[in-house]
Order: C-alpha cells, then structure tokens, then sequence
C-alpha cells in the first residue's frame, strides 16, 4: 500500500465531508470529532491528510485539550473529551473511518492572521516541499 500525503487545503478539502472539510482545514477553532468508541476527540484544526493507494484517509491534527469543552450541552457532558495526552504533544493522526461525526464548539478563526509571528503548526506536518497533488474522486462541482 502506498499514501499521499496532501497539504492543500483545497485539495484535503475534497476528501472530507462538505462542513469538516469546509469548517476545520486551515481554520483554528474548537472542534470536536465524535468517533465510533463513543469518545470525542477534542481538537483545533486539521492540518492534512494521507490517502492510502486502497482509498484509506488518515488525517493530521491539532489536540486540543482534553475535558469537556465549556458550556457544553448537558447530553454532550457525558461523553468522554481525549485531547493532547500531556502538555506540548499535540499533533495526532486519525482514521477518517473511525469518526462518526464532527461539531464545533466555538466559532472558528483563520489559522494563519498576518504579522503573526507564532508558527501554526510544528514542523512534524509542515510541507515538506514536494509538490504532491491529487484529486478528490466522486466530488460534485459547484
């Protein structure tokens, strides 16, 4: 098997489901990826994507901290909120097949603002300069 890892955020874009692909590349927030355990995966932003030669998605992404997110509606309090294990480890890659459903708990902001002089994300997933493209399959135009 063979993967591809996309940094564009057009191109990851495609990959994902209309609103995660839409709400959660390239923008910081605060989101939340409900996954097929039950537990929601607490997290700020997607970063990229690797897409195995057999169609498999895997996503790099941003922890955020684990806990229930404030004023969380009571239904969602029972669920349990994984987040960065300990504190600076928070980059993660996730199985698109294993989420369920995604949710915002905030309303999200560019990733990148200018005259920023933080670095958004580690150098971990940074672009490694190799100008791989691909194309989302089966998506409708707009």
């Amino acid at each position: 098997m063979t993967w591809t890892r996309i940094t564009d955020p057009e191109t990851v874009s495609g990959l994902l489901p209309a609103w995660l692909g839409r709400r959660m590349v390239g923008l910081r927030g605060a989101f939340g990826l409900l996954l097929t355990t039950g537990d929601v995966l607490r997290l700020t932003s997607i970063a990229a994507a690797h897409q195995s030669s057999e169609g498999v998605i895997l996503l790099d992404v941003l922890l955020d901290l684990a806990g229930v997110p404030e004023g969380a509606d009571l239904a969602w309090r029972t669920k349990h909120f994984l987040g960065a294990p300990v504190p600076g480890a928070s980059v993660a890659t996730v199985n698109l097949a294993h989420v369920v459903a995604a949710v915002e708990f905030t309303v999200a902001e560019m990733a990148v603002n200018p005259g920023d002089d933080s670095v958004p994300f580690s150098d971990s997933i940074h672009d490694d300069g190799d100008p791989i493209r691909t194309e989302a399959v089966g998506q409708a135009a707009d």
